[in-house]
């Protein structure tokens, strides 16, 4: 049986071996080239791709970990706090009743108060974070309050000095803060670095070592927030430091302040703004709103020391804000540098009632139609944030209006200015009727040209040569017979061009002409004045009736 199973394995490498005689003696075949394909090949792709950020849907907390996030994380927050709360009246106990001295109390304070913190560094330690985070926490407030009290209520060291140590306090937990890469313990830092100077107690304030150390600390807190890439933490820290400059700003508005505060007052408020601008690049956020706000604090800051030349530093910022939106890349600062400019127009020196003054109404037109037609540095939304400044335009005029005809002057250049803003108001919209951006606010936009419209024609009319001599009666005709005349060129532009919007602004003229002539005009009109307006009514409404049917016909 062996043998056999040997045979016929030698027989099959014979075979094998005859095969592969034959394969080697054939000559090896050319390789066909590839076929040429009419397609065009894919463009190489880049080697960064800009990845999409995939939303994460969180899931709903089974009871056992809504169990686990209340013993691990809130317990012991709340443990910190009533630990707190408990040293505080173990204290005053003790304090009542004679048990320890004055000395003892303060110093044991401050003693208990680090050790709690360094507690704290061990729970981190054994990966106990939460737990940790709120014993270094409870031992800040402790060592703090300690501080305070022995400077405060029993004299035992200067406010200097206990600012002093206060702040070698502060540095430690700002240490274990990075350390610990804490949100909450930047929060902390925050507040009770800010409430620090407050607690010194002294009459006369110090705006300029205030400042000073307010700068200091934002600095300090702007790193942390980068470091830990705390993105909640960020408006906190802004906010803080806004209070700052408003108390910054009340005290050298209502007091009488050095050179020296202003100046620190404009600078930190710059800083604030620059900071808040490179921070907004470094962390993932969509809108940098605190350096918007800390803009107007810049503003805000011109505005308060009340400088000659506070116009021309505000120019100087808005330069400042579109450099910086160019950096930045977010066009959103170029909104910050346009109310930079429309603050310095508002601040430049003139005297009230008087041809300066109206000329700052021809520099707020000039904005306006620039902020419409102009496109470098825009904001997003710009033609509406023009609509908004527009409207504003208007009712300031027409509150100024009322200013210059009590004093019996000319307001014919300011008119002028009113009448160039709403001209480029019309034009624009002329120009950018069919675009899809108006679509949603089509209607309300129309409203506004038409309010503006109407005020404009109003105020060219009232100062007209000789409506100044008219008396009351004589000036409501005269008004009556403009509006009449307007809803017809209004109508008859509508015809011309077929837009429907001119044809409703002349009809919708023509009904507030009725009304006004029906409630007003009809009760001291003389018997010649009433049947001149009311003829003329009723001649230009069947013109304009008579243009309707013709259509219909048509």
């Amino acid at each position: 049986m062996d043998e056999k199973r040997l045979e016929q394995l030698e027989q099959e490498i014979v075979r094998l071996k005859a095969r592969v005689d034959q394969l080697e003696r054939q000559p090896a075949k050319d390789p066909q080239p590839e076929p040429v394909s009419s397609v065009a090949r894919p463009a190489v792709r880049p080697a960064f791709v800009k990845k999409t950020r995939t939303p994460v849907i969180k899931q709903a907390r089974t009871r056992d970990e809504w169990e686990n996030v209340l013993a691990t994380v809130w317990l012991p927050r709340i443990g910190a706090i009533f630990a707190a709360i408990g040293a505080i009246f173990l204290f005053s106990y003790a304090s009542l009743a004679g048990l320890i001295s004055p000395a003892v109390r303060i110093g044991s304070g401050v003693v208990i108060g680090l050790l709690v913190m360094a507690l704290g560094e061990f729970q981190y330690e054994k990966k106990r974070r939460d737990l940790g985070v709120g014993l270094v926490a409870t031992g800040t407030i402790v060592s703090l309050s300690a501080l305070f009290a022995g400077m405060a209520l029993y004299q035992f060291y200067p406010p200097l000095l206990a600012f002093f140590l206060e702040i070698v306090v502060l540095a430690i937990v700002y240490g274990l803060m990075l350390w610990m890469r804490s949100t909450a313990l930047l929060v902390l830092v925050s507040i009770t670095g800010f409430l620090l100077p407050f607690l010194q107690l002294t009459d006369e304030p110090n705006v300029f070592l205030f400042l000073l150390y307010e700068v200091l600390l934002f600095t300090a807190l702007v790193f942390a927030v980068l470091r830990l890439k705390a993105v909640k933490a960020y408006p906190v820290t802004a906010g803080i430091f806004f209070l700052a400059l408003i108390f910054g700003s009340l005290t050298v508005n209502f007091e009488t302040r050095p050179l020296i505060d202003e100046i620190t007052l404009l600078g930190a408020s710059l800083i604030a703004y620059l900071g808040l601008a490179y921070v907004g690049t470094k962390l993932p956020i969509t809108y940098n709103y605190p350096s918007w706000i800390a803009g107007g604090f810049v503003l805000l800051s011109l505005s308060v020391v009340d400088w000659p030349f506070a116009y021309g530093l505000a120019v100087l910022f808005a330069l400042i804000a579109y450099a910086v939106a160019n950096r930045t890349k977010e066009a959103w600062q170029n909104g910050v540098g346009h109310v930079a400019i429309l603050f310095a127009i508002s601040q430049i020196p003139v005297d009230p009632l008087s041809f300066g003054d109206q000329f700052r109404s021809l520099l707020y037109a000039l904005m306006i139609a620039g902020l419409w037609f102009i496109k470098r540095q825009e904001v997003p939304h710009q033609r509406f944030f023009g609509i908004v400044v527009y409207v504003m335009f208007v009712l300031y005029t027409i509150g100024t209006y009322e200013t210059y005809r009590f004093n019996d002057r000319s307001y014919a250049v300011a008119v002028f200015g009113l009448t160039l803003a709403t001209t480029a108001f019309i034009v624009l919209l002329v120009r950018t009727h069919g675009e899809a951006i108006w679509k949603k606010y089509w209607q309300i936009v129309l409203l506004f040209a038409a309010a503006g419209v109407f005020v404009t024609y109003t105020l060219i009319v009232m100062e007209l040569p000789f409506y100044a001599t008219l008396d009351q009666t004589d000036r409501s005709t005269t008004l009556s017979v403009a509006y009449i005349l307007l809803s017809f060129v209004l109508v008859a532009i509508g015809r011309i061009r077929g837009t429907a919007a001119w044809r409703l602004s002349g009809l919708l003229l023509l009904s507030v002409s009725a009304v006004k002539l029906l409630l007003f005009d009809l009760s001291f009109l003389s018997l010649i004045q009433k049947a001149f307006v009311f003829i003329g009514f009723g001649i230009v409404a069947f013109i304009i009736s008579r243009t309707y049917f013709k259509k219909r016909e048509s």
